[in-house]
């Protein structure tokens, strides 16, 4: 007696090969057969008929990290069919810090991942699961702290050594942030350093690299030769071209991670099938401004430094013909009156200015740096390209509830929506077959990360799996509506519990950290 019979579907089974009608059983968390089942018995018959059986897609980039704490239903990644998220992405972890949170409730940090994994495991769950990897933000923050300058000999060891505990503790690899503090105050010594301890243990070095726009050749080749050098298999982040000056340049960088596979490096991409980028309005900030982290930035700009500070936003992004393309998702909790407006409309209807730079420099300060923004930089014709290209796709947002009234954001569509998205625009545009699509967020990243026994709907293989609708799969949410669910996934398996059914989440929350053994 088989404890799940997924039945008169299509499987697709995540490695590319043509697609065949079959059944799936399920016992004891584990995928116990596929093939001809009529014979078959089970506690629970699930119906797949006119549908595709796949793999559980895999979430390639996602910021889900301590969502659980929040909200345990991950309902923003389930409902588009994700049963793995890969987290601890842009050099953010919550692990390692440098003290011990002794007070209730738990609010995410912890020293190492270890800990982190007990503290978890003592009463939370989530209905995804999470692959995580150490963030060298976090790491470089526990030794160094957030000051600019170059990490002593000392402290380069002492880096080496955390990275070495939590990879042998089952951490996936190391992360990069460098357009961030304090990633951007890494030199090329700190980075090969770390980077030889990633490849020692066959870890993953995904980086947020330090330019996506006028700089994007110099920051590629960054990454690119500390793969070259170190041996360490290297994965440009949310791949994109997010400056107006340099659109059209999509297969000139495509050109440069084509080369180096050709000379045998490991190097992978993903990206978010979106125009727009969401991430913090300080990263318009000169670097320098931000030694020392939010509360330096925001007494600089409340000092001397101010004019300065404002020169750079200014030449960075905010002009007057740049003002509508800043839509504010989250305040931080101290302003949400700007929460879902322009800064063109926050700077002329709170601040009475049409200098956008100077506005934003206010907004900074009354949020103490934590403002969020939705940034319109990409081009289409760029997104696409990518997207005809052998890449993963992920949501680079965190797991979200699907009920409006528990968020005070105005999310990114793409946490709803960003891998039904871009089985729609498959749809459309034909980049791939559906069997090749499926790949794409199931076996591909699974391949990347170093999964092995996800990804692919194979007998003995953990039983996360997703049923879903080839024709209709889409997201419903938009920049104006972000929080609705998407549409067209049937049934879904995460650990061999039904975690969907019929369009619908149960009450299960089977989801696991899972460790890089």
């Amino acid at each position: 007696m088989m404890d799940v019979l997924i039945r008169g579907g299509t499987v697709i089974d995540g490695t590319g090969e043509k697609a065949r009608r079959a059944d799936v059983a399920v016992k004891d968390g584990m995928i116990a057969a596929v093939g001809e089942l009529n014979g078959e018995r089970a506690e629970t018959v699930l119906d797949a008929e006119g549908a595709a059986v796949t793999p559980g897609f895999i979430d390639m980039h996602s910021h889900s990290d301590t969502a659980f704490l929040l909200d345990d239903s991950c309902a923003s990644k389930l409902c588009q069919g994700i049963t793995t998220e890969i987290t601890g992405n842009c050099g953010d972890s919550p692990f390692p810090c440098s003290f011990e949170e002794t007070e209730a409730p738990w609010k995410g940090s912890a020293p190492s991942f270890s800990a982190f994994l007990q503290r978890f495991q003592d009463g939370h769950a989530m209905a995804t699961n999470q692959a995580m990897l150490v963030g060298h933000g976090a790491l470089r923050s526990a030794v160094v702290g957030l000051a600019d300058r170059p990490a002593a000999d000392g402290e380069i060891e002492k880096m080496q050594e955390l990275l070495r505990r939590d990879l042998a503790a089952g951490a996936w690899g190391l992360s990069l942030g460098l357009e961030y503090a304090p990633g951007f105050f890494a030199d090329q010594r700190e980075l090969r350093a770390l980077a030889k301890v990633v490849q020692a243990y066959d870890g993953l070095l995904p980086a947020h690299m330090r330019s996506e726009g006028l700089k994007i050749d110099e920051a590629l080749q960054e990454l690119l030769s500390l793969g070259r050098e170190t041996g360490a298999r290297v994965h440009a982040s949310h791949l994109k071209l997010d400056n107006f000056r340099v659109h059209g340049r999509a297969a000139q960088v495509w050109d440069a991670i084509r080369q180096a596979r050709r000379e045998g490096m490991r190097v992978s991409a993903d990206l978010y099938p979106y125009t727009a980028s969401c991430t913090t309005l300080s990263i318009r900030c000169p670097d320098w401004s931000l030694d020392g982290g939010d509360e330096a930035l925001v007494k600089r700009l409340q000092g001397d430094r101010r004019q300065e500070i404002v020169a750079g936003i200014r030449a960075h992004y905010f002009n007057a013909h740049r003002a509508d393309t800043c839509l504010f998702s989250d305040d931080g909790g101290f302003w949400p009156q700007i929460v879902g407006r322009t800064l063109r409309q926050v700077a002329q209807e709170e601040l009475h200015t049409d200098d956008y730079a100077q506005a934003a420099a206010d907004i900074l300060i009354r949020t103490r740096g934590k403002a969020w923004c939705i940034f319109f930089v990409m081009s289409e014709d760029d997104m696409l390209y990518f997207l005809r290209q052998e890449t993963a796709i992920g949501t680079d947002a965190r797991a979200l509830p699907g009920d409006p009234a528990k968020i005070s954001q105005s999310p990114h569509p793409r946490a709803y929506g960003a891998l039904p998205e871009f089985f729609r625009l498959n749809r459309v545009h034909g980049f791939c077959s559906l069997e090749e699509a499926v790949k794409r967020v199931t076996g591909l990243p699974a391949g990347i990360v170093g999964l092995r026994d996800r990804g692919l709907l194979l007998p003995g293989l953990a039983a996360d799996i997703t049923v879903f609708d080839p024709a209709s799969i889409a997201p419903q949410a938009t920049y104006a509506q972000p929080v609705q669910l998407a549409r067209g996934v049937r049934h879904v398996l995460v650990n061999g519990q039904i975690a969907l059914r019929d369009g619908k989440q149960t009450a299960l929350r089977a989801g696991q950290f899972l460790r890089k053994r």
